[in-house]
């Protein structure tokens, strides 16, 4: 949608809702209704509203209604409304320094990786975002990733070789993925199902929650329990908004923003666990990829794009981040 056209049916569908309130706060997001992010969000909300009484109103526009990730960024950065969240894959380009998350096996595990971006290493990052007109309201998170595929279990390092996969468009990750092997395919998130169920791409790797909720189990038939990457979901607001809040008001939503990312990674592990269940249960296989293998396809596609993220992020940059995870 070119951005003089998607602007005029955002200003439509912001000024439908009137609100009284002395602060209006309308957050955007891409997700489904019954996805963890807007379920927390919807907490966000209900406790601002009740905290606040009725001086801040909080309007949530969920399944990208305002558009993709990156025209919600926007949206965003000028002011046209208040939040989005999206995950750091797709804000990249935006803030060059979030590629440093795009690297394989980063993170032993969902707490480690939130003891990072909760410290010095996420601090650096929201940094990095002011520097272009966003404030990080925190880290929440879709979780490690992993395959469905239809070709054969992903149960060793060379089960990748000719695995015909969507990828994002980022040359980042198509370059790993490339170094073992596989076969990434550039496609939108909305053309994953039909491709799969064409037969044009064989896999795919996402969040286990998101396996169910597009119905990838449909064409599928098996799960790899790869764990290979950690994507947070980065939740953004205008910083000149931000910073011109008074510092009551700022206070208020500070709390209830650290309780919702909180709610939000709770929920996120409740849903990925049902879902496995919810997998097996459909009939697909399910498999581990053994730690000897996952070990050496980290080794092996953060050897072929550190250069890349060094260049984009800058060395010095990278070295500090990765300073706070490696002891």
């Amino acid at each position: 949608m070119k951005f003089s056209l998607m602007m005029t049916v955002i200003a439509g569908l912001l000024t439908t809702s009137a609100s009284y309130a002395d602060t209006t706060i309308r957050i955007g997001h891409a997700t489904p209704e019954v996805s963890p992010i807007h379920q927390s969000l919807l907490y966000f909300e209900e406790e601002l509203e009740k905290r606040s009484n009725g001086d801040i109103d909080v309007e949530i526009y969920p399944g990208g209604q305002l558009g993709s990730v990156r025209e919600m960024t926007e949206l965003v950065q000028s002011g046209n409304i208040t939040m989005a969240t999206g995950a750091s894959v797709h804000l990249s380009s935006t803030v060059n320094e979030l590629a440093v998350l795009d690297q394989f096996l980063l993170f032993a595990d969902e707490d480690t990786a939130r003891n990072v971006l909760d410290g010095e290493a996420g601090k650096s990052l929201g940094t990095a975002m002011e520097k272009r007109g966003l404030k990080s309201m925190g880290f929440m998170e879709l979780g490690f990733r992993s395959f469905t595929n239809n070709r054969a279990p992903l149960d060793s390092y060379d089960a990748f070789a000719g695995l015909r996969m969507r990828s994002a468009d980022n040359p980042i990750a198509i370059s790993a993925w490339r170094s073992v092997d596989a076969v990434p395919i550039p496609l939108a998130w909305g053309e994953i199902y039909s491709s799969l169920q064409q037969n044009l791409i064989f896999g795919q790797e996402s969040a286990l929650s998101s396996m169910l909720v597009e119905r990838f189990f449909e064409v599928q038939k098996y799960v790899s329990l790869t764990n290979h990457i950690y994507w947070p979901e980065l939740w953004m607001a205008n910083l000149e908004w931000y910073n011109d809040l008074d510092d009551k008001d700022r206070q208020l939503i500070d709390e209830v923003a650290r309780e919702t990312v909180l709610l939000q990674r709770d929920l996120t592990l409740k849903t990925n666990n049902e879902t496995l269940a919810a997998l097996k249960e459909k009939g697909l296989k399910v498999n581990s990829l053994p730690l000897e293998d996952r070990e050496r396809l980290g080794k092996t596609m953060n050897t072929a794009i550190e250069a890349d993220i060094r260049k984009k992020v800058g060395s010095d940059f990278y070295d500090q981040f990765m300073s706070n995870i490696q002891p």
